[in-house]
């Protein structure tokens, strides 16, 4: 598995909006896509069926819902 740091600096530098597909051991990237289907298919293409994969927000700011409203709370650099 990869180290937190790592993580993070992946999920970074991806694409706003994309899909990322990390192996089953999540030990490295193995797709990415800017649809679920397509970080499915590239992952299979690199040869893992079982992948885990994450949609990368548009933004990485941290936002409180409050009856209906989003509210900024803090940002994460």
């Amino acid at each position: 598995m990869m180290s937190a740091e790592e993580r993070v600096k992946i999920l970074g530098e991806a694409q706003p909006n994309s899909w990322l597909a990390f192996s089953s051991d999540e030990s490295k990237v193995v797709g990415r896509g800017a649809t679920y289907s397509e970080a499915v298919a590239d992952a299979a293409r690199n040869g893992e069926e079982d992948p885990i994969l994450v949609l990368i927000p548009t933004s990485w700011d941290a936002k409180v819902y409050f009856l209906g409203s989003t509210v900024q709370a803090f940002h994460i650099p």
